[in-house]
């Protein structure tokens, strides 16, 4: 990114941001990234995914997280992580369903299937390492078929390699992919692009920035919500809960709207999901997991308390009505440096 990894700014301040911050997974890593030997990966997607629906009062404000792990604390050393909820505020029990990744998107297409992306960090692929997964579900996500790379065809030479995905379906069953990409050369600043797809795993560049403010932004939600297409995405400040809204008829031009507020605490890094009648946002922010309501896209309530301890959300709602949470875990017991660059981050 223009400011490099958001996890190496002021969010890292704080270890539980530091989990949001790998939604960052990010832009000028992709130009110094060294062929060499790596260690034996156990990257897997994790099969029965522990349930548990059970609506619970929401939980208390986290207590302050522990000392700031150490500058090997790369988004290569977290896991994402599944829970579930009746209700889609109180969460079960999270268990580990994708070693070494981050910056999640879930949606559940027309078909009913699950597809998930994802920030892919194996250790034993190095042509996939910190580039865009997917993975997909037959059975609302209790077994999940192994990560794949995306490819995108005709990327501008001018652009970085996509990161930060989010996904969504069109009309006519196709898939779009929207990802932060950086100019290389010029200021560099951050923007959101745009792909499609017939099969969720290979795309073609759709020309042009679907949306590039001035000062920059990263990991975009795009979701449809009524008659358009809503897109959030991060305002490069942290905790300010502030983030950028704009509005668009096609899913291509979009058009700037005032800024979306949380609250202080918040930032706009996770995803949006249509839950009935209503939009809701699940974020990340100083104390974990938050959720916010909105009518309209552009007036938000937040939800007392916080979903959970984690970062960078997304969130599903199966044919059951059950929502599913996929978000960013904890640093790694191995936590270690990037296993093909050297000397380490």
């Amino acid at each position: 990114m223009g400011t490099r990894m958001l996890w190496r700014t002021g969010v890292a301040a704080v270890a539980l941001a530091a989990v949001a911050e790998s939604a960052m997974a990010c832009s000028d890593r992709a130009n110094e990234t060294l062929a060499g030997a790596a260690a034996a990966s156990t990257t897997i997607v994790v099969p029965d995914v522990a349930r548990d629906s059970t609506t619970t009062p929401a939980p208390a404000s986290p207590r302050a997280p522990g000392q700031q792990p150490g500058p090997t604390d790369g988004p290569w050393n977290r896991d994402l992580w599944v829970a579930h909820s009746g209700d889609g505020l109180s969460f079960g029990e999270g268990t580990p369903f994708v070693e070494r990744a981050g910056v999640p998107c879930v949606i559940r297409d027309s078909a009913g299937r699950l597809v998930a992306v994802f920030q892919w960090f194996p250790f034993d692929d190095a042509d996939a390492f910190d580039q865009v997964a997917v993975a997909f579900s037959e059975d609302a996500g209790t077994t999940w078929s192994s990560p794949a790379r995306v490819t995108v065809t005709g990327l501008p030479d001018d652009l970085m390699r996509p990161f930060d995905p989010t996904l969504v379906q069109l009309d006519d069953g196709r898939y779009r992919l929207y990802f932060t990409s950086n100019g290389r050369t010029g200021d560099g600043r951050p923007a959101i692009y745009s792909a499609v797809s017939n099969d969720g795993v290979a795309y073609t560049f759709e020309p042009g920035a679907r949306f590039a403010p001035a000062a920059g932004t990263v990991d975009a939600s795009v979701v449809r919500f009524g008659d358009a297409w809503h897109l959030f995405s991060h305002t490069m400040e942290a905790n300010t809960g502030r983030g950028f809204h704009a509005v668009s008829s096609d899913g291509l031009a979009f058009d700037a709207l005032p800024m979306v507020d949380a609250g202080s605490g918040r930032q706009w890094i996770g995803n949006a999901v249509v839950q009935g009648a209503t939009l809701r946002y699940y974020g990340s922010g100083r104390d974990g997991v938050w959720s916010a309501v909105s009518a309209d896209g552009s007036a938000w309530t937040p939800d007392a308390g916080w979903r959970l301890v984690g970062g960078d959300p997304s969130a599903v709602v199966l044919a059951d009505g059950e929502v599913m949470l996929v978000y960013v875990g904890p640093v790694r017991d191995d936590a270690g440096p990037n296993p093909f660059r050297s000397p380490p981050p």
